[in-house]
């Protein structure tokens, strides 16, 4: 019995040993990872610093930002040094031309300032430190050519959190971080069984959305808001990731998701077949349908859709979405204005130019409140059904783990206070 005791005793110090080292190594090499992916993210972050020093000898030799014969020959050589590295994919020399692409805006950013307000103090008369091109261009060779061979020798996974903390050059946007981040993880991709996966690891969750439909989303001066965009910080929130918003339009809404550049489409999407046909839309978190707006005054001459398809009624539809695919299929006599803005078709009606437009009850509510002249016009019915939810691409580990997350957020009550604070 006492033998046993023994052994019991050191099969369990011996265990605890063996996990002792199991998570010390684990950490080290989380550390480990950590740093490698700060020493790359702050080489791409100084050789984007040096612009300011381009702009400057450009703005005082009266130079023009953009040389297409330099970024030839920058490429060309770059793609050389890559190869050189083992890395020969197209993914590298679009993440090259990312690159240019934010130097010049970051540049152009500069020149803007300057020409507004001038060079500041520090800039100016001959206490100034001016680099040359000729002094500059080399240390972003070398820059370059480090910034490629950490690529190369990296192993680990890429962090968007330690990126974004990373790249602190003036002028740079969370979205245009997103972008560089994303070109820099196409070099050499790892392979995930789901966007889940790929979130989880990267810490990004790329949104596609309009930003032209209130109150889902929107853009109240050069900020994102609305319903879907506090709802996509939420989701990937509960992923211990950040959220970026990128641009799409209702046209481009199903090319841009086949791109496999999104994770996620959120910007209050109507739940149809012909999306379902080439992505998976979540679970419903709205239910609605289409009904008519139109001025206050005129509500009387609207309010059936008999009223409103005759010759002399000039229906107003913004471009490439269901309200489009609603108007096509059920407006035969009136006459059908196409309107390229969501933001501004409401405006159409005030001031005369159109007479009344079909879209979501909710977006009827919003407009009608926002807009004291607008009113609903058959306030009482809807035309169509119509369902919101997220879109997504083929993923259903994805799509499960979005509908779960819908779920709660409904059930807990936290669907209802967002709504709330936008309607």
């Amino acid at each position: 019995m006492a033998s046993l005791r023994f052994y019991t005793l050191n099969s369990v110090r011996l265990y605890a040993v063996l996990c002792l080292s199991l998570l010390t190594l684990l950490s080290f090499s989380a550390h480990a990872e950590d740093d490698e992916n700060q020493a790359l993210y702050s080489e791409m972050n100084t050789r984007l610093g040096y612009m300011k020093a381009v702009a400057l000898y450009k703005w005082q030799h009266k130079l023009a930002i953009e040389d297409l014969t330099r970024e030839k020959l920058v490429i060309e050589k770059s793609v050389s040094m890559a190869k050189e590295q083992g890395i020969a994919s197209q993914a590298i020399e679009n993440f090259f031309r990312v690159q240019i692409e934010l130097a010049k805006k970051i540049q152009g950013k500069y020149y803007q300032q300057w020409t507004e307000h001038g060079l500041p103090p520090e800039l100016q008369g001959a206490t100034r430190s001016e680099l040359s091109l000729s002094e500059i261009r080399p240390k972003l060779i070398v820059l370059g050519k480090s910034i490629i061979q950490r690529i190369a020798s990296h192993q680990g996974e890429h962090d968007f959190v330690i990126f974004n903390h990373s790249i602190d050059t003036q002028f740079v946007s969370l979205e245009e971080k997103a972008l560089l981040f994303r070109a820099l993880t196409s070099v050499k991709p790892k392979v995930y069984s789901s966007a889940l996966d790929k979130i989880l690891a990267q810490k990004i969750m790329i949104v596609g959305t309009t930003g032209d439909y209130e109150p889902f989303s929107y853009l109240a001066g050069t900020h994102r808001r609305g319903i879907d965009i506090e709802l996509a910080n939420q989701l990937a929130a509960s992923l211990g990731a950040k959220a970026v918003f990128l641009s799409t339009s209702w046209t481009d809404l199903i090319a841009d998701l086949q791109s496999q550049d999104f994770d996620i489409m959120m910007s209050g999407i109507s739940k149809k077949l012909f999306r379902q046909q080439v992505g998976l839309m979540s679970d419903v978190y709205l239910e609605g349908g289409k009904t008519p707006i139109s001025l206050c005054a005129n509500v009387s001459q609207y309010d059936s859709l008999a009223k409103i398809d005759t010759p002399d009624t000039r229906v107003i539809v913004n471009k490439g979405g269901t309200n489009q695919r609603f108007v096509d299929g059920n407006i035969k006599q009136a006459k059908v204005i196409v309107h390229g803005s969501n933001v501004t078709v409401f405006q159409e009606i005030i001031d005369g130019r159109a007479d009344v437009m079909f879209t979501d009850r909710i977006e009827v509510q919003v407009q009608s409140k926002k807009h004291p002249k607008l009113c609903a016009a058959m306030p009482d019915t809807n035309l169509s059904y119509s369902a919101k939810a997220f879109l997504m691409n083929r993923d259903l580990i994805w799509k499960e783990y979005v509908d779960t997350w819908l779920e709660i957020t409904i059930k807990d009550g936290t669907m209802v206070r967002v709504f709330a604070r936008y309607i």
